[in-house]
């Protein structure tokens, strides 16, 4: 069962049963317009039939108040059921966590957090997750004890040829026909961070590309927030080192597919804060390697260490010490890491202490 308190796209209460991978689920919309007291309401009335074991609170600061400020949010939900067991997943945390960031988002910031303890306070949540290591330490220097759950992939992954009938043809309608052999393939999926740079990524894949005697093609593959103009500029810009192709936006299987015919990701996020990516996590559910160029993102008042990221993310320095090129590697690839972040969480739900 799933519930929705502060829909923001409705005008009324709307109750259904939605389909996931032939599981039929309960969804129970309620109204941002109208008073928290009847969500509230309805909310505890549909968890007294339900009779959960657990309540998992799905947490976005911004979700419930449009500065992030949520006053008195742990109090509502507590009033739902005050014998809930409550599991807490941070999505967000509050602003000013970057050493760049200015004054008065740290300001802002600070009332967040303010809010957010009030509601773990309210809460006394039996299990506290979040989706990257920054967040956890975060919350840990909170004494807010959590874990990491690494995000969920929202490409599962389907098998199945992404060259043959999909980037072959795109490529060759380019004006770009080529033998697969003599091609890699680096794929930019998702939105584009504007301080990322393609340039940038080209400089650090091209050496190791020429002297294995392949093309290199970059393929933005998504929606990608980026203008035709905008990526005629880029092809000008980097000239004869790589191509571009815009594979445009897919149906999900053939994202997946198309996946499965690269070589590597790039990711346009920074590297600390790649853990929230959820265009990355697409790639390495499909066994990609994937190359962060951007480090530009600091938490400010903790280090964090090479060995807190995932696996199979490559830095520039670490890229240019190979010797071969790194590929997709097939076995790795598959929804069996969805299954294992769901038994990640079940074990941390079934392990934890009674109050």
């Amino acid at each position: 069962m799933a519930i929705a308190l502060n829909d923001p796209n409705i005008l009324e209460t709307m109750d259904s049963v939605q389909e996931s991978d032939g599981t039929p689920i309960s969804v129970l919309r309620l109204a941002r317009v109208k008073p928290w007291e009847g969500r509230i309401s309805e909310a505890r009335e549909r968890l007294k039939s339900f009779q959960p074991d657990w309540v998992s609170f799905q947490f976005v600061p911004f979700g419930y108040h449009r500065k992030g400020l949520c006053a008195g949010l742990g109090r509502k939900l507590a009033a739902i059921n005050s014998k809930t067991t409550w599991h807490v997943m941070f999505h967000e945390l509050w602003l000013g966590l970057d050493e760049k960031t200015p004054l008065k988002y740290r300001l802002l910031g600070a009332m967040q957090r303010t809010f957010i303890r009030d509601m773990i306070h309210n809460l006394q949540p039996r299990v506290v997750h979040t989706q990257a290591e920054p967040y956890r330490q975060v919350l840990t220097r909170e004494k807010i004890p959590a874990s990491v759950l690494p995000l969920i992939s929202n490409v599962p992954y389907v098998e199945g040829d992404g060259w043959t009938g999909l980037l072959g043809p795109l490529l060759a309608a380019a004006g770009h026909p080529m033998d697969r052999t003599k091609l890699y393939a680096a794929g930019i999926f998702g939105s584009v961070h504007p301080e990322w740079s393609a340039e940038e990524a080209v400089n650090v894949l091209f050496p190791l590309v020429k002297k294995s005697q392949k093309r290199l093609v970059l393929v933005f593959l998504g929606r990608n927030n980026l203008a035709p103009a905008a990526l005629d500029e880029l092809k000008s810009r980097l000239g004869d080192r790589a191509d571009v192709v815009a594979a445009g936006e897919r149906s999900i299987e053939e994202i997946s597919k198309i996946l499965q015919s690269l070589d590597i990701g790039l990711a346009t996020s920074p590297r600390q804060a790649i853990q929230k990516s959820g265009s990355v996590a697409a790639m390495l559910e499909h066994g990609l390697p994937v190359l962060v160029t951007r480090d530009d993102w600091r938490l400010r008042g903790i280090e964090l260490q090479s060995k807190d990221m995932p696996l199979r993310l490559l830095t520039p320095k670490e890229f240019v010490l190979l010797d071969t090129l790194p590929i997709r590697e097939a076995q790795m690839a598959g929804n069996g890491r969805l299954k294992w972040i769901a038994g990640q969480m079940l074990g941390a739900l079934q392990a934890s202490p009674a109050n």
